[in-house]
């Protein structure tokens, strides 16, 4: 997988610099409405020291989120889920010992469930959690597949694009190991339709998976179908 930079971003907000320059209008008046259209480019996060009280309440909900645009296709399947069981100590990076069991069933329950995964995704470790890598590594080591762990827990809007819009992704089944909280946000990225998935996830669920099937050569929305580890 090529991380490439996220273009389609950059050339936005060029755009709205230019006009800034040409109109004189000074950024200060523009910050607020640079704020929102960046979250509607898709943006997952703009660290401001402003609060930009327009784009808060669009962000209580991900379903607000309008799909990344993928008009050329894509992959054919995107298996999503989160990270298996971590421990009650919020010092621990690591999965808990029934974490480590359900990531070693995950390794034979997911291609016998979705078919054979070509690639498998997992949030970059940091210094609070390894868990989406750990999670993943019986799966890739029964497939012998490398782990793509390049983008940070807070940059899966980026991670999408590339997913969405990427010729080596394009017809592939790929698995997305994430953290909880952004699952939703991935979701409405992703096109799945709001009321297909949890919005909030659930905090203390670790057997949720979501099973999105494309047209790999259309731009088409998926069809979503929720899944419950039978373990």
């Amino acid at each position: 997988m090529k991380h490439r930079l996220p273009y389609r971003h950059i050339l936005s907000v060029a755009v709205l610099i230019a006009a800034t320059a040409a109109f004189g209008i000074g950024f200060a008046d523009i910050a607020d409405g640079l704020h929102v259209g960046l979250l509607a480019l898709g943006f997952p996060k703009v660290d401001t020291a402003r609060v930009c009280s327009l784009c808060t309440p669009a962000r209580e909900r991900a379903s607000d989120l309008a799909p990344i645009d993928h008009f050329m296709g894509g992959p054919k399947r995107i298996i999503l889920m989160r990270h298996a069981d971590k421990t009650d100590d919020p010092d621990n990076e690591d999965l808990s010992d029934a974490g480590v069991e359900r990531a070693k069933r995950l390794a034979t329950y997911i291609p016998e469930t979705f078919g054979k995964p070509d690639i498998i995704v997992a949030t970059a470790a940091s210094k609070h959690s390894d868990r989406p890598k750990e999670t993943m590594e019986p799966l890739a080591d029964a497939l012998d597949l490398k782990i793509q762990d390049y983008f940070k827990k807070d940059e899966f809007g980026d991670l999408i694009d590339e997913i969405l819009n990427d010729p080596d992704f394009k017809n592939k089944t790929v698995v997305i190991c994430w953290h909880h909280k952004e699952l939703p946000e991935i979701a409405a990225l992703l096109g799945a339709p709001a009321g297909s998935y949890p919005d909030p996830w659930p905090k203390n669920a670790y057997n949720i998976i979501l099973d999105l099937q494309y047209d790999p050569f259309s731009g088409q929305p998926p069809k979503v179908s929720r899944v419950i580890e039978p373990f």
